[in-house]
């Protein structure tokens, strides 16, 4: 008999966060080559950050960048 696995396993899948930084809080967007999971706003805690995406995405291979800001040089094409 076939017995069915619970356990979730990101083995070879690529998980995109996307961080909005501010002092107090980070605005987290997460996705999968697939989809957009979530976005939601947490401690600006890298820690934290890693112990979300290790308990929800365990194996994945973790990929971020964060806003870096308003460019001026982008201003000026408007």
């Amino acid at each position: 008999m076939q017995t069915q696995r619970k356990e979730l396993n990101y083995e070879g899948q690529n998980i995109y966060v996307g961080l909005d930084v501010h002092l107090k809080s980070w605005n987290t967007s997460i996705y999968t080559d697939s989809l957009h999971y979530k976005t939601f706003n947490g401690p600006p805690q890298p820690e934290a950050l890693l112990e979300y995406l290790i308990c929800n995405f365990p194996n994945g291979n973790y990929f971020s960048a964060y806003e870096a800001g308003f460019c001026g040089l982008w201003a000026g094409a408007l």
